[in-house]
């Protein structure tokens, strides 16, 4: 049987199965790149690749404006056919035998985060509206000058409530260094969509996270712009709870 029938047994369909087949061969790859390989139109590709990561084959990463496509390890489909091809009865067994474990174990459910790297000044900009089109409200600590060097300040606080307005008044609490551009947005008075504590210390960060619905952002300019975006409920109520935790202690 070829490896192309084989990924069909595992849920692919044939061109999903050719384009996994050539994600393993060129490992981290760009969409050009896989076209070339293939001799298939981009067009296509993106609707192999999307079938390819919604069953758990692929995965994706946006580095500096580009779309990066990376395959699941041959790993992942050795314990995906051990699972598919296991027998009906017996997995019916196995699961009766189970139940009772499991009912102990259903108090405390596994949660697993999703994580996207985001790198360079206009990937970095998809998170701010990631942040907005949630329509959630934000928590955000750091985010000293050090950070925002790499915008024209004003033009980002302009652009980023313009953005909000527009696809939602939703509300951002913002812990923070009492640097000049923070204190002259309160002076003028622009805190309809947000609210600001300051730390005590004069300390600058070079990074910073944001909280939001299920999902932290973390930011950093230590070397390169760069953004990570953690999906996962657990970890964004802990940090949720942490951060009002500080905020109270300013008040």
């Amino acid at each position: 049987m070829s490896q192309i029938n084989q990924l069909e047994q595992l849920g692919l369909n044939e061109n999903e199965a050719k384009t996994y087949l050539a994600l393993l061969k060129l490992g981290q790859t760009n969409i050009s790149r896989l076209s070339s390989e293939l001799s298939v139109p981009r067009t296509t590709l993106y609707y192999s690749i999307a079938g390819l990561k919604e069953k758990g084959f692929a995965f994706e990463r946006v580095s500096a404006k580009k779309r990066l496509f990376s395959p699941r390890s041959p790993e992942f489909l050795a314990k995906k056919a051990e699972n598919q091809l296991e027998n009906a009865k017996e997995i019916n067994n196995r699961v009766n035998d189970l139940i009772p474990s499991l009912k102990k174990l259903a108090s405390n459910p596994v949660s697993y985060s999703q994580v996207t790297y985001f790198e360079g000044k206009e990937s970095v900009w998809q998170v701010f509206e990631i942040i907005l089109r949630s329509n959630k409200d934000s928590y955000w600590f750091g985010f000293g000058e050090a950070f925002l060097k790499n915008y024209d300040f004003d033009s980002f606080v302009t652009n980023f409530s313009k953005k909000r307005r527009q696809f939602g008044r939703t509300k951002s609490y913002n812990i923070i260094p009492p640097f000049e551009g923070a204190r002259k947005i309160e002076r003028r008075g622009e805190t309809d969509f947000q609210e600001f504590r300051f730390l005590k210390s004069d300390q600058d960060f070079n990074a910073g996270i944001c909280i939001f619905a299920d999902k932290i952002a973390i930011f950093s300019c230590d070397k390169n712009l760069s953004a990570t975006l953690i999906q996962g409920i657990a970890i964004a109520e802990i940090a949720n709870t942490m951060f009002m935790m500080i905020w109270e202690t300013l008040s």
